[in-house]
């Protein structure tokens, strides 16, 4: 069974309050005479689910076409976060046996506003802290995914991003885990493969 954990990119849709908004342009249209439909779109690399390159937050670091393939498709673990705890620390990860090699996708209440397609932009989010990014570096975590459009709480700075992305940790955002259980799944994760790029928008899906 196959489970996408992607969200619908759509005219209007929540994006980081910095980035770009989301504009779709239907400038084509058979309705309206032309020979064909087609369409425009208009948005920053990280919108909706999508993963950050290292080059997002590394100087000369890779860009999202380098990513090696073998990362982003293989086993994963689905783990859900309690409510209450927020953001997400090392003190919550040390008993699950976090070890080399494991994707890890955390499960929040923020699913809930990404499934209900909440086009309002919550500072709130469930996150994770830098302690905790370090701890899953020192444990060999290869990919690590959250269901809010940002792995750090909002204006608290960048060091869990840097931590991740330079230890060559992939990270995806923005993913839809409301109707997925914890439990381990089989990850496949491709980004759009933009030359260069410090991101690219992802479509996520998991097989159990």
């Amino acid at each position: 069974m196959f489970i996408d954990i992607s969200m619908d990119i759509e005219d209007g849709m929540v994006h980081w309050p910095s980035d770009p908004a989301i504009e779709i342009d239907n400038y084509s249209d058979i309705k309206k005479g032309a020979a064909s439909n087609n369409s425009k779109i208009t948005c920053g690399v990280h919108t909706g689910t999508h993963m950050d390159a290292p080059r997002h937050f590394i100087e000369g670091g890779a860009g999202i076409d380098k990513f090696n393939l073998d990362t982003l498709i293989g086993p994963c673990r689905v783990i859900k976060v309690p409510a209450g705890i927020s953001p997400i620390s090392k003190e919550f990860l040390e008993p699950l046996n976090i070890k080399k090699g494991d994707r890890l996708l955390f499960k929040t209440k923020n699913s809930e506003w990404i499934n209900a397609g909440d086009n309002n932009f919550h500072a709130g989010y469930v996150c994770v802290n830098p302690e905790a990014a370090k701890y899953m570096v020192e444990n060999g975590v290869i990919l690590v995914g959250v269901d809010y459009l940002s792995v750090e709480g909002y204006h608290v700075g960048h060091d869990t991003h840097k931590t991740l992305l330079g230890a060559g940790v992939v990270i995806i955002e923005g993913l839809n885990l409301f109707k997925v259980a914890a439990g381990d799944y089989k990850l496949i994760a491709l980004p759009v493969k933009i030359k260069d790029s410090n991101g690219a928008p992802a479509r996520v899906i998991l097989e159990k």
